[in-house]
Protein backbone atom coordinates (compact mmCIF):
# COMPACT_ATOMS: atom_id res chain seq x y z
CA UNK A 1 0.00 0.00 0.00
CA UNK A 2 1.31 3.25 -0.55
CA UNK A 3 1.80 5.32 2.42
CA UNK A 4 -0.49 8.89 2.10
CA UNK A 5 1.94 11.69 2.59
CA UNK A 6 1.20 14.38 5.41
CA UNK A 7 2.54 16.24 8.44
CA UNK A 8 3.48 14.60 11.60
CA UNK A 9 2.42 15.58 14.73
CA UNK A 10 6.09 16.47 16.22
CA UNK A 11 6.17 18.65 12.52
CA UNK A 12 2.83 20.27 12.83
CA UNK A 13 3.92 21.20 16.53
CA UNK A 14 7.58 22.67 15.27
CA UNK A 15 5.53 24.60 12.64
CA UNK A 16 3.03 26.08 15.06
CA UNK A 17 6.30 26.74 17.27
CA UNK A 18 7.56 28.63 14.73
CA UNK A 19 4.70 30.92 13.68
CA UNK A 20 4.25 31.67 17.47
CA UNK A 21 7.93 33.11 17.72
CA UNK A 22 7.11 35.56 14.30
CA UNK A 23 3.88 36.59 15.74
CA UNK A 24 5.93 37.07 19.85
CA UNK A 25 8.48 39.12 17.11
CA UNK A 26 6.04 41.00 14.78
CA UNK A 27 3.52 42.08 17.19
CA UNK A 28 5.37 44.52 19.41
CA UNK A 29 6.80 46.40 16.19
CA UNK A 30 3.26 46.18 14.77
CA UNK A 31 2.05 47.92 18.15
CA UNK A 32 4.87 50.48 17.68
CA UNK A 33 4.11 50.93 13.93
CA UNK A 34 0.23 51.70 14.72
CA UNK A 35 1.24 53.81 17.66
CA UNK A 36 3.53 56.36 15.24
CA UNK A 37 0.90 56.84 12.56
CA UNK A 38 -1.85 57.58 15.25
CA UNK A 39 1.19 60.10 16.52
CA UNK A 40 1.77 61.04 13.34
CA UNK A 41 -1.95 61.71 12.43
CA UNK A 42 -2.39 64.08 15.85
CA UNK A 43 0.14 66.56 14.93
CA UNK A 44 -0.96 66.69 11.67
CA UNK A 45 -4.75 67.56 13.01
CA UNK A 46 -2.98 69.81 15.39
CA UNK A 47 -1.39 71.60 12.09
CA UNK A 48 -4.75 71.93 10.55
CA UNK A 49 -6.49 73.30 13.63
CA UNK A 50 -3.73 75.86 13.18
CA UNK A 51 -4.33 76.75 9.97
CA UNK A 52 -7.86 77.67 10.66
CA UNK A 53 -6.99 79.82 13.99
CA UNK A 54 -4.75 82.07 11.58
CA UNK A 55 -7.68 82.24 9.10
CA UNK A 56 -9.90 83.39 12.01
CA UNK A 57 -7.49 85.59 12.88
CA UNK A 58 -7.24 87.02 8.85
CA UNK A 59 -10.58 87.54 8.62
CA UNK A 60 -11.28 88.97 12.25
CA UNK A 61 -8.87 91.93 12.65
CA UNK A 62 -5.89 89.78 13.45
CA UNK A 63 -7.69 88.86 16.43
CA UNK A 64 -6.74 85.13 18.09
CA UNK A 65 -9.37 82.46 19.34
CA UNK A 66 -8.47 80.75 22.52
CA UNK A 67 -9.67 81.37 26.06
CA UNK A 68 -11.24 78.73 28.68
CA UNK A 69 -14.90 77.80 29.19
CA UNK A 70 -14.51 78.72 32.81
CA UNK A 71 -12.47 79.76 35.99
CA UNK A 72 -9.99 76.73 35.68
CA UNK A 73 -7.89 76.32 33.32
CA UNK A 74 -9.00 72.89 32.32
CA UNK A 75 -11.83 73.39 30.56
CA UNK A 76 -10.50 75.03 27.77
CA UNK A 77 -11.27 71.75 25.46
CA UNK A 78 -14.88 73.40 25.36
CA UNK A 79 -16.66 73.49 21.99
CA UNK A 80 -20.00 74.48 22.96
CA UNK A 81 -22.17 74.29 26.82
CA UNK A 82 -25.43 74.53 27.43
CA UNK A 83 -26.04 76.79 30.84
CA UNK A 84 -29.91 76.56 30.13
CA UNK A 85 -32.03 74.42 27.56
CA UNK A 86 -31.88 77.35 25.44
CA UNK A 87 -28.89 79.21 26.04
CA UNK A 88 -25.95 77.31 24.14
CA UNK A 89 -22.53 78.89 24.03
CA UNK A 90 -19.39 78.32 22.16
CA UNK A 91 -16.21 79.22 23.96
CA UNK A 92 -12.77 78.03 22.83
CA UNK A 93 -13.24 75.50 19.84
CA UNK A 94 -16.49 76.69 19.01
CA UNK A 95 -15.33 80.23 17.90
CA UNK A 96 -14.02 78.53 15.01
CA UNK A 97 -17.72 76.25 14.60
CA UNK A 98 -19.32 79.65 14.39
CA UNK A 99 -17.13 80.99 11.56
CA UNK A 100 -17.92 78.21 9.84
CA UNK A 101 -14.55 77.40 9.36
CA UNK A 102 -14.49 73.47 11.09
CA UNK A 103 -15.50 71.72 8.22
CA UNK A 104 -13.83 68.16 9.97
CA UNK A 105 -14.65 68.17 13.08
CA UNK A 106 -12.95 65.07 13.38
CA UNK A 107 -9.56 67.32 13.73
CA UNK A 108 -10.46 68.32 16.91
CA UNK A 109 -9.77 64.85 18.34
CA UNK A 110 -6.81 62.55 18.77
CA UNK A 111 -6.68 58.96 16.86
CA UNK A 112 -5.45 57.43 20.24
CA UNK A 113 -7.63 58.68 22.43
CA UNK A 114 -9.60 55.90 24.62
CA UNK A 115 -12.09 57.96 26.52
CA UNK A 116 -15.72 58.78 25.51
CA UNK A 117 -15.79 61.77 26.51
CA UNK A 118 -12.96 63.58 24.38
CA UNK A 119 -14.02 61.19 21.05
CA UNK A 120 -15.70 62.10 18.26
CA UNK A 121 -19.38 61.68 17.96
CA UNK A 122 -19.54 59.19 20.99
CA UNK A 123 -22.77 58.69 21.68
CA UNK A 124 -24.03 60.67 24.93
CA UNK A 125 -20.61 61.51 26.48
CA UNK A 126 -20.13 63.57 23.70
CA UNK A 127 -22.42 63.79 20.57
CA UNK A 128 -21.54 66.04 18.06
CA UNK A 129 -24.03 68.30 18.41
CA UNK A 130 -22.24 71.96 18.81
CA UNK A 131 -25.91 73.89 18.43
CA UNK A 132 -27.48 71.52 21.49
CA UNK A 133 -25.39 69.70 23.67
CA UNK A 134 -27.68 69.70 26.15
CA UNK A 135 -28.41 65.61 25.87
CA UNK A 136 -24.83 65.26 26.90
CA UNK A 137 -23.65 64.24 29.68
CA UNK A 138 -22.08 65.12 32.06
CA UNK A 139 -21.80 68.86 31.60
CA UNK A 140 -24.54 69.38 28.80
CA UNK A 141 -20.99 69.94 26.92
CA UNK A 142 -19.58 68.75 23.55
CA UNK A 143 -15.86 68.59 24.34
CA UNK A 144 -12.65 68.62 21.65
CA UNK A 145 -9.98 66.04 22.28
CA UNK A 146 -7.26 68.72 23.00
CA UNK A 147 -6.58 71.55 25.01
CA UNK A 148 -6.79 75.29 23.76
CA UNK A 149 -4.57 77.67 25.55
CA UNK A 150 -6.48 79.36 28.26
CA UNK A 151 -4.59 82.94 28.26
CA UNK A 152 -2.87 85.63 26.62
CA UNK A 153 0.71 85.48 24.98
CA UNK A 154 1.29 86.83 29.44
CA UNK A 155 -0.74 84.46 30.93
CA UNK A 156 -3.66 86.78 31.11
CA UNK A 157 -6.55 84.87 30.98
CA UNK A 158 -9.36 84.75 28.38
CA UNK A 159 -12.23 83.06 29.87
CA UNK A 160 -15.97 82.78 28.90
CA UNK A 161 -18.64 84.14 31.18
CA UNK A 162 -20.79 81.42 32.53
CA UNK A 163 -23.51 83.76 34.54
CA UNK A 164 -26.38 85.88 32.90
CA UNK A 165 -25.66 87.95 30.09
CA UNK A 166 -22.94 91.21 31.06
CA UNK A 167 -24.73 94.67 30.15
CA UNK A 168 -23.20 96.31 26.90
CA UNK A 169 -21.22 92.70 26.53
CA UNK A 170 -23.57 90.59 24.81
CA UNK A 171 -24.51 87.21 25.81
CA UNK A 172 -20.86 85.69 26.74
CA UNK A 173 -18.42 87.82 25.76
CA UNK A 174 -14.24 86.72 26.85
CA UNK A 175 -13.66 87.92 30.23
CA UNK A 176 -10.66 88.32 31.92
CA UNK A 177 -10.74 88.08 35.71
CA UNK A 178 -7.35 89.56 36.63
CA UNK A 179 -7.02 88.95 40.00
CA UNK A 180 -9.77 85.80 40.69
CA UNK A 181 -11.39 84.36 42.71
CA UNK A 182 -14.76 84.88 40.92
CA UNK A 183 -15.83 87.34 43.33
CA UNK A 184 -14.31 89.82 41.62
CA UNK A 185 -15.91 91.77 38.91
CA UNK A 186 -15.13 90.31 35.26
CA UNK A 187 -13.71 92.33 32.82
CA UNK A 188 -13.77 92.15 29.09
CA UNK A 189 -10.94 91.14 27.27
CA UNK A 190 -10.66 90.81 24.23
CA UNK A 191 -8.61 88.41 21.93
CA UNK A 192 -4.91 88.78 21.65
CA UNK A 193 -4.08 89.85 18.54
CA UNK A 194 -1.84 87.45 15.92
CA UNK A 195 1.33 89.58 16.18
CA UNK A 196 1.36 89.18 19.85
CA UNK A 197 0.79 85.54 20.46
CA UNK A 198 4.21 84.98 17.90
CA UNK A 199 5.72 81.33 18.44
CA UNK A 200 3.57 80.84 21.74
CA UNK A 201 2.04 77.19 22.21
CA UNK A 202 -1.35 77.09 21.22
CA UNK A 203 -3.04 73.77 21.08
CA UNK A 204 -1.74 70.59 22.40
CA UNK A 205 -2.86 66.55 23.58
CA UNK A 206 -4.70 67.08 27.25
CA UNK A 207 -2.09 67.35 29.68
CA UNK A 208 -4.54 66.78 32.77
CA UNK A 209 -2.59 64.56 35.05
CA UNK A 210 -0.05 61.44 34.18
CA UNK A 211 -2.79 59.08 33.31
CA UNK A 212 -4.11 61.34 30.43
CA UNK A 213 -0.86 60.75 28.96
CA UNK A 214 -0.27 57.15 29.69
CA UNK A 215 -4.13 56.76 27.67
CA UNK A 216 -2.71 58.08 24.58
CA UNK A 217 0.17 58.57 23.33
CA UNK A 218 2.57 57.27 26.52
CA UNK A 219 5.59 58.53 25.99
CA UNK A 220 4.71 62.35 25.38
CA UNK A 221 2.45 64.75 23.71
CA UNK A 222 1.89 66.78 20.74
CA UNK A 223 1.97 70.54 20.24
CA UNK A 224 1.19 73.22 18.12
CA UNK A 225 2.79 77.17 17.99
CA UNK A 226 0.70 80.04 16.60
CA UNK A 227 2.86 80.44 13.78
CA UNK A 228 1.51 77.18 12.54
CA UNK A 229 4.55 74.65 13.66
CA UNK A 230 4.13 71.66 15.56
CA UNK A 231 5.83 69.14 17.35
CA UNK A 232 6.54 66.52 19.82
CA UNK A 233 7.22 66.60 23.46
CA UNK A 234 8.73 63.78 25.37
CA UNK A 235 6.77 62.68 28.67
CA UNK A 236 9.82 63.65 30.85
CA UNK A 237 10.11 67.39 29.77
CA UNK A 238 6.93 68.17 31.92
CA UNK A 239 8.58 67.04 35.08
CA UNK A 240 12.06 68.10 34.24
CA UNK A 241 11.81 71.30 32.45
CA UNK A 242 8.64 73.22 34.29
CA UNK A 243 9.44 76.52 35.46
CA UNK A 244 10.40 76.92 39.41
CA UNK A 245 7.61 79.20 39.76
CA UNK A 246 4.49 81.08 37.72
CA UNK A 247 3.36 84.38 37.67
CA UNK A 248 -0.39 83.24 37.97
CA UNK A 249 -2.75 85.16 35.79
CA UNK A 250 0.18 87.53 34.84
CA UNK A 251 0.51 89.13 37.86
CA UNK A 252 3.22 89.81 40.47
CA UNK A 253 2.48 86.81 42.55
CA UNK A 254 5.02 84.22 42.66
CA UNK A 255 3.83 80.36 43.47
CA UNK A 256 5.27 77.10 43.30
CA UNK A 257 3.64 75.36 40.35
CA UNK A 258 4.26 71.78 41.78
CA UNK A 259 4.08 70.02 45.48
CA UNK A 260 6.26 67.69 43.77
CA UNK A 261 7.04 65.98 40.11
CA UNK A 262 3.97 66.42 37.53
CA UNK A 263 4.30 62.60 37.61
CA UNK A 264 3.07 62.75 41.15
CA UNK A 265 -0.75 64.31 40.36
CA UNK A 266 -3.47 62.29 40.28
CA UNK A 267 -5.63 61.62 37.29
CA UNK A 268 -8.25 63.22 38.91
CA UNK A 269 -6.45 67.19 38.26
CA UNK A 270 -6.28 69.21 41.18
CA UNK A 271 -4.91 66.24 43.50
CA UNK A 272 -1.77 64.41 44.67
CA UNK A 273 -1.86 60.95 44.35
CA UNK A 274 -0.40 60.97 47.93
CA UNK A 275 -3.95 62.59 48.47
CA UNK A 276 -2.88 66.74 49.16
CA UNK A 277 -4.58 69.37 46.76
CA UNK A 278 -2.65 71.36 43.87
CA UNK A 279 -4.09 74.73 42.27
CA UNK A 280 -4.32 73.26 38.69
CA UNK A 281 -4.62 76.79 37.36
CA UNK A 282 -0.84 76.95 38.75
CA UNK A 283 0.15 73.21 37.17
CA UNK A 284 -1.50 74.29 33.91
CA UNK A 285 0.11 77.76 33.55
CA UNK A 286 3.82 75.93 34.46
CA UNK A 287 3.46 73.42 31.67
CA UNK A 288 2.12 76.36 29.13
CA UNK A 289 4.97 78.41 29.79
CA UNK A 290 7.36 75.34 29.40
CA UNK A 291 5.69 74.77 26.12
CA UNK A 292 6.45 78.27 25.18
CA UNK A 293 10.06 78.28 25.83
CA UNK A 294 10.22 75.30 23.51
CA UNK A 295 8.95 77.41 20.94
CA UNK A 296 11.16 80.63 21.11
Amino acid sequence: MRRQKGFTLVELLVVIGIIAILISVLLPTLAKARASASRAACLSNLRSIMQLQNIYAAENLQQFALGSNSASYQGSYVVSVAISPTDVRWPGFGVLYKANLLKSPKILYCPSEVRDYHMFDSGSMNAWTPEDPNTNTPGKTVRAGYFLRPFTADYRPVLWYAGPPAPGLGPAPPVDNKNFPAAKPFVYAPYPKLSKMKRAAVVADIFSGPMRIQQRHEKGINIAFADGSAEWVERKALTNDLPASVRLYGLTTTQTPLPAKFEDLDDAFGKTKTGGTVDCNVVMQAVWEMLDRRGK
